[in-house]
Order: C-alpha cells, then sequence, then structure tokens
C-alpha cells in the first residue's frame, strides 16, 4: 500500500518520500514532540559543534586538509560554527561589562574618541565590522602561503573555522579575566592580550596548515602571514567604527 507524502503529495512506499525527503508518518505537534526537537538540535550540535573547535584548536592543520578534501560529515558548518562562537562571546561579552560596570580605560578613551562613541559602535554593529576582518584574514594567508594551492574561497571557508576557534578562545579569555579575576574587559592590556593571542593562534593555525607545503621561504612568510593577520584584525575592529563615525557626522 502506497504513502501520500503529505508535504508534496507524492506516492511511495517506505519510510522516506524519494521526492522531497520527509518522513511517511508526520506526528502531531505536541509539548513532548517539540522538547524532542528541542533535545536532537542540542544532542547533534554538540557532537559535531565540540568536535570541529577541539579539532581546529587542536589539529586545525589535519582538520582543514579533510575538509577541503571533502571529509565534511563530522563538522560543523563553517558559517554557523562561526556564527554560534560569535554571538555567545558577543553575549557574553556585553553581559559581564554590563553587570561589573565596566568602562573604557583612560587610554582607550584617548586612542578611540571622548564619548566612547566608536566602541558602542563596535559592540552594536559588530558582524559587520567582522565580515571584512574574516576577509581581510582570509586575504593575507591566501596571498602570502596559500596560492596556487589553494582557491580563495578554500581559505575563506578555513577563515571562518579559525575565526571561530578564536572567539572561543576571547568567551574563555573573558571568563577568566572578566569573571573569575575581576579585570576590566575593556582596558588597554586586554585588547594587547587580545592581538597577541590573535597572533599566536593564526601562526599556529598557518603553520599546521602548510608544514606540508614546502613552501620557499616558509618560516618569513608565516611571520609576515601571522603579522598580517593580527594587525589588520585589530586595525578593522580598533579604527573602522571611528571612521564610520567620521565619515557620517560629515
Amino acid at each position: 500500500m502506497s504513502t501520500i507524502c503529505l508535504n508534496c503529495g507524492h506516492h511511495f512506499k517506505g519510510n522516506y518520500c524519494p521526492n522531497c525527503g520527509q518522513k511517511a508518518t508526520v506526528e502531531r505537534i505536541t509539548a513532548t514532540s517539540l522538547m524532542a526537537d528541542v533535545l536532537h538540535v542540542f544532542t547533534h550540535l554538540e557532537k559535531g559543534f565540540l568536535f570541529t573547535t577541539w579539532s581546529f584548536l587542536i589539529k586545525p592543520g589535519i582538520s582543514s586538509i579533510n575538509y577541503i578534501s571533502g571529509k565534511r560529515k563530522q563538522f560543523q558548518t563553517p558559517v554557523s560554527y562561526f556564527l554560534i562562537w560569535t554571538g555567545l562571546y558577543i553575549v557574553l561579552h556585553d553581559k559581564i561589562v554590563n553587570h561589573f560596570n565596566y568602562l573604557l580605560s583612560g587610554e582607550v578613551i584617548t586612542q578611540l574618541d571622548k564619548s566612547g562613541e566608536a566602541n558602542r559602535l563596535l559592540q552594536k554593529h559588530f558582524t559587520l565590522f567582522i565580515i571584512p576582518a574574516v576577509f581581510a584574514c582570509a586575504l593575507s594567508i591566501y596571498y602570502v602561503l596559500a596560492r596556487p594551492k589553494y582557491n580563495f574561497t578554500e581559505l575563506l571557508v578555513l577563515s571562518l573555522y579559525g575565526g571561530g576557534t578564536y572567539f572561543m578562545m576571547l568567551f574563555l579569555s573573558d571568563i577568566v579575566l572578566g569573571i573569575i579575576c575581576k579585570v576590566n574587559v575593556l582596558n588597554a592590556p586586554v585588547f594587547l592580550w587580545q592581538t597577541a593571542l590573535s597572533f599566536l593562534y593564526n601562526f599556529w593555525f598557518s603553520f599546521d596548515i602548510f608544514k606540508r607545503a614546502r613552501l620557499r621561504l616558509f618560516w618569513l612568510r608565516l611571520i609576515c602571514a601571522a603579522i598580517l593577520v593580527a594587525i589588520t584584525g585589530w586595525i578593522i575592529l580598533f579604527y573602522l567604527p571611528i571612521a564610520w563615525l567620521y565619515l557620517t557626522k560629515q
């Protein structure tokens, strides 16, 4: 006896519709089914999400090579991975700043502007500023290390994984510094620490990917790529909001 798919109307036999993929039996929506869906999302997210986080923290090279070569089922997708860690960091950072009433330190205010508008703009429109930072990171690694072995889109995907992992480290850093140690996470030493962390992780990330490529002047190119990523990211997130304010007030 054939089944009629409730989604597309296709007649078929089996547990799933061959036309659209929906299950043959669709249960009525209840509180139990809703909780089961929520549990399913979190258990499946945890499996791929934590695996991806650990893999790109400890062994970013082999993880990148595996993903590019087609072994992708076990990894969280790059865009969602980046957005999840970025979102978690933004939410936590904002909660810490508001809860402990942290304010921009004097030296940071001097470098930004007297009112701190640039910092508030960055917090409000963080995504608009982080997108060019990711592109700049991908461009730096692509032109210094990757071409012609990898194309730019592949480097952009890897930069999303690297960027997501970096925000995971910032997430943990804010917990340790802002909550446990009660350090103002808006002061200049913390900004410098975040820049240093960016350099160190990008150095490790690039080294682990390209150490097998036998590139000429490998160490020099590796250091240059890590410095470029750290500096361009810092400039974009630190000075682009100021430029935005300057241009919009003209």
